[in-house]
């Protein structure tokens, strides 16, 4: 939550520690001739958020404005991803997105982390920016910290040589320069950018319930309900960035498990085949999150691959935080007839399924049609068709209802959701194991791989 232990820590000291791991500014991909990660230079001036979308749903559930402050939500409405949050700091940085289109997005962080890291990544004059160091040194004791509380000042790299500053550097300290406040801590600057805004007897969204306490003691008496939901409803239809993040992550993830997969019999063990989708998901410039192998996402587990086995694998991986996500079957030789029975029919039910995705449609209607599929083929197995949502998280659709009621809604697919629906096949003792799973873009009247498709089954 909003504390001064945990927001110092994000603030200043682990933002400092931020320099031991900052990547070098144009420092290109090893190797001249294989993969590279890909540009994501128009994340400096291209939101993520789409800012008429979220101002619809405020409407709708009659909030004046968003405070997000989990450090995916933070992205998605700012394109900064917290860096001290990756660190093990909690809620470092904090956004206000309002209802009022006159009302600008409030951004709220850490003086050295936003000089240090995040002024390289923004290139937007629509915003107004809130940071945070710590109390001045002749405050007393530590509790009590409110917008009247002295601040440290912000913490710059000393100027050795004025005549050898970098364009950079000065960009940097123009961008920390045009903070309207300095607090003393981080619940001080998200109160005073509530202040500013004219929120702080409004009807907000927040998206952490642990917010609640730090700003009732920073005096802010607005009506605060929980709205993690409400973003998660925002995305659910993908903006255009978004979309271009989507496709980038998932062609990396894609290409990454078919290479792992073609190497399953040289590998040898599943912890081996685990570690070369993790290398080539980072070669492409994405980062490994899981691989389940042959039904088990274990880590710690490491079975023998051998000939005549058919496995499935289900391959994670995310470029900017936005996720791939693959399945596909390997066959290691010649597996038992009802492995290719069950590869065979699990494809033609997600082809069906695929060939008739659109805007309108239930989760339930995707269901529906796989396991309808299945009976026509008189295929008897057990698989779940599992649709769900899938950008800054794997599964990033809404858990609650509007009314708050817990459990997944059957939800209406909208034009520009990336749906997953997985097709594992939930049998034991059938010779092995199967899956088959690809991101459709959903479409008006159709829908599209946002990924190549390929071959369903993978033969070693």
């Amino acid at each position: 939550m909003l504390t001064r232990r945990d927001t110092l820590h994000g603030g200043l000291v682990a933002a400092l520690a931020s320099v031991s791991g900052a990547r070098a500014e144009g420092v290109p991909p090893a190797g001249k001739t294989g993969p590279r990660p890909p540009d994501l230079a128009f994340l400096r001036d291209t939101p993520l958020l789409n800012i008429e979308r979220a101002r619809d749903f405020l409407a709708r559930e009659r909030l004046d404005a968003l405070i997000a402050t989990r450090s995916a939500n933070v992205f998605y409405v700012t394109n900064h991803y917290p860096q001290p949050d990756r660190m093990g700091a909690i809620h470092s940085m904090a956004a206000v997105v309002s209802r009022d289109p006159a009302r600008p997005i409030a951004v709220v962080a850490g003086a050295f982390s936003w000089y240090y890291s995040h002024s390289d990544e923004s290139a937007f004059d629509d915003r107004i920016l809130f940071t945070y160091t710590q109390p001045a040194e002749s405050v007393a004791g530590g509790t009590g910290v409110d917008a009247t509380t002295p601040a440290s000042p912000p913490v710059t790299l000393r100027i050795v040589d004025e005549t050898r500053v970098t364009p950079r550097e000065r960009r940097r300290r123009h961008q920390l320069a045009r903070a309207r406040s300095n607090s003393a801590s981080a619940s001080a600057a998200l109160a005073s950018a509530l202040v500013e805004l004219k929120l702080g007897g409004a009807r907000l969204g927040i998206d952490d319930l642990a917010v609640e306490p730090a700003l009732r003691a920073q005096g802010i008496e607005a009506q605060l309900v929980p709205a993690e939901d409400t973003l998660r409803r925002i995305r659910f239809a993908k903006s255009p960035a978004e979309i271009r993040m989507m496709r980038l992550a998932s062609t990396a993830n894609r290409e990454a498990a078919l290479i792992a997969a073609r190497s399953a019999r040289d590998a040898g063990t599943t912890r081996a085949l685990r570690a070369r989708f993790f290398a080539e998901a980072a070669l492409r410039g994405n980062a490994p999150l899981f691989m389940v192998i042959d039904g088990s996402s274990s880590e710690v587990m490491d079975a023998p691959l051998r000939d005549g086995m058919a496995l499935s694998i289900d391959c994670v991986s995310a470029c900017r935080y936005y996720h791939g996500d693959f399945a596909r079957t390997i066959f290691i030789g010649e597996p038992p007839k009802t492995m290719r029975r069950a590869t065979t029919a699990i494809a033609t039910a997600w082809n069906e399924v695929r060939g008739q995705l659109k805007a309108g449609m239930r989760y339930s209607d995707v269901r529906r049609i796989g396991r309808e599929s299945l009976r026509r083929q008189g295929a008897d197995f057990n698989v779940s068709f599992t649709p769900h949502s899938v950008g800054l998280f794997h599964t990033d659709h809404p858990f609650r209802d509007m009314l708050g009621n817990p459990g997944t809604e059957d939800l209406v697919l909208e034009e520009n959701t990336v749906l997953s629906v997985d097709c594992p096949v939930l049998d034991a003792g059938i010779g092995g194991s199967a899956h088959l799973e690809d991101l459709m873009l959903i479409g008006r009247e159709r829908s599209e791989p946002i990924h190549e498709i390929g071959e369903n089954v993978i033969v070693v």
